[in-house]
């Protein structure tokens, strides 16, 4: 029986793509390959981003620092189960 991924659908204009990727960058580990999969996503030219359970751990960590971007934290959190 194959096992299908959840992913969540967001959509960011360049500005907070870039923005977030920024953040991303700055509070989580170095070296990390999961990191740097997800910067490289992030500072595409794609709108339309599809995060798996594991990018969105990343993304949701990086916001809680400095509780920015309040509605796709809250999507975050309701995808990982966390509300």
């Amino acid at each position: 029986m194959a096992v299908h991924d959840e992913w969540l659908q967001v959509n960011l204009d360049s500005s907070n793509r870039r923005g977030l990727a920024d953040t991303v960058e700055t509070n989580s580990p170095a070296g990390n390959e999961q990191v740097t999969r997800l910067l490289r996503v992030l500072r595409s030219s794609r709108d339309e981003l599809l995060f798996d359970h594991d990018q969105a751990e990343i993304v949701l960590g990086a916001l809680n620092v400095d509780r920015q971007m309040s509605a796709l934290r809250a999507r975050l959190e309701a995808f990982l189960g966390r509300r």
